[in-house]
């Protein structure tokens, strides 16, 4: 008895606690759907494990194509573009000017310093 009880607490726990509206059942194409999967057909977005199963649309996978595939080139333009005017400046800047200096004040405290 207590046997068929676990078997029908876990039955319940596994049923969907709500429907999808009719828009979101309507299919897509001409597939099969197994007479034991109906209960998930008809409300598809609830998932034993409480996953939530997401769609990737092709307008959606052709904005992010282009998106990711044009990236590199879009950074490699805009960086390229500031190089020479703020990129090179700058990492002169910090080589020789900096670098020096922080040299010079470990000279310094070398010089100075008896341990």
């Amino acid at each position: 008895m207590s046997l068929r009880r676990a078997i029908a607490r876990a039955s319940e726990v596994a049923a969907p606690l709500r429907k999808t509206s009719k828009k979101d059942q309507t299919r897509l194409g001409v597939y099969p759907v197994p007479p034991e999967a109906n209960i998930w057909w008809m409300n598809r977005y609830q998932v034993p494990g409480g996953e939530i199963k997401q769609s990737f649309s092709p307008y959606q996978q052709k904005i992010m194509w282009q998106w990711l595939w044009n990236a590199p080139s879009r950074w490699y333009w805009r960086l390229s573009k500031w190089a020479w005017p703020v990129g090179v400046p700058s990492l002169t800047m910090y080589i020789f000017i900096y670098k020096s200096c922080e040299a010079d004040v470990e000279a310094d405290i070398r010089a100075k310093a008896w341990w």
